[in-house]
């Protein structure tokens, strides 16, 4: 009879250099895993076959999962890997990775997905952006700011996400805009009070940093907000700055590379209802 493939798990620990090096391999998409590993934050596993390394499940706290893989894996290698997130009983609702992973991974949980789609990731930095949409105007959110990126945030989850407004926990989401206000990590163009177009700045570290929450109010929309506030923010960022957005969105995947961005990869998306 042939022999059995063989499956084995190691817990991430802060000093694994063969994980950390997949991360980084894996670009934009390891992203987020290569600046956990800076800051000790080693929540997930490595699934080996046949005693080389082959997936690496990391567990964000912001309930996100990210897989790092190959596209391409044994059916038998899929299911082991499976089996040890379920194993796990960790609580997420976002997972990131290799189309036959997520896929997996959604056929044997119960929840009902709102998004199961294909992202695109895009990649810039200070060299790229297109300096001649680069303005001065570009500030961080202030508190007078709060109301109106909590009703940017629920349109933008109503438009992307499918996640209706009242499902939103309204406290939570307070919560997060104004620790993004304390820490400087949204930015914005508009008055105070009124703002136009905002983005978000998520994970950073030695990866880079990853920009997320993109939104202009639809009244301010056709003015290139969008283009000209991504291109500010990666002139004014260190290192490289990367974002993923569904294929589907062409005003949006527009509007990165006329900031100076570039694509350079893809992965597949399952949000959780």
């Amino acid at each position: 009879m042939p022999n059995r493939p063989s499956f084995t798990t190691r817990a991430l620990v802060a000093d694994d250099t063969e994980a950390e090096a997949m991360a980084r391999r894996a670009g934009a998409h390891g992203i987020y895993v290569t600046n956990a590993f800076a800051n000790g934050e080693c929540d997930g596993f490595v699934c080996s076959h046949d005693g080389r390394d082959s997936v690496l499940c990391w567990f964000g706290a912001r309930g996100n999962v990210v897989l790092i893989g190959p596209d391409e894996l044994e059916p038998a290698a899929i299911a082991a890997v499976i089996d040890q997130i379920l194993q796990r009983r960790r609580s997420w609702r976002i997972v990131m990775g290799p189309r036959p992973l997520v896929e997996a991974l959604r056929a044997r949980t119960a929840a009902k997905p709102l998004v199961l789609r294909d992202q695109v990731y895009y990649r810039g930095s200070a060299a790229t952006a297109a300096q001649e949409l680069v303005r001065g105007d570009v500030r961080a959110a202030e508190r007078a700011d709060r109301d109106r990126l909590v009703q940017a945030t629920l349109l933008l989850n109503a438009s992307d996400l499918h996640i209706p407004p009242s499902q939103v926990d309204r406290r939570w989401l307070r919560d997060t805009i104004d620790e993004r206000i304390a820490d400087g990590t949204t930015r914005v163009l508009g008055p105070v009070g009124s703002v136009h177009c905002k983005l978000d700045l998520g994970s950073r570290g030695p990866g880079g940093t990853v920009i997320e929450g993109v939104f202009t109010f639809p009244e301010q929309r056709g003015r290139g907000l969008a283009a000209a506030l991504v291109a500010s923010q990666l002139a004014a960022e260190p290192g490289a700055s990367c974002l993923h957005v569904g294929v589907h969105n062409a005003p949006a995947r527009a509007a990165y590379a006329r900031a100076g961005m570039a694509e350079v990869g893809r992965c597949h998306l399952l949000l959780l209802g």
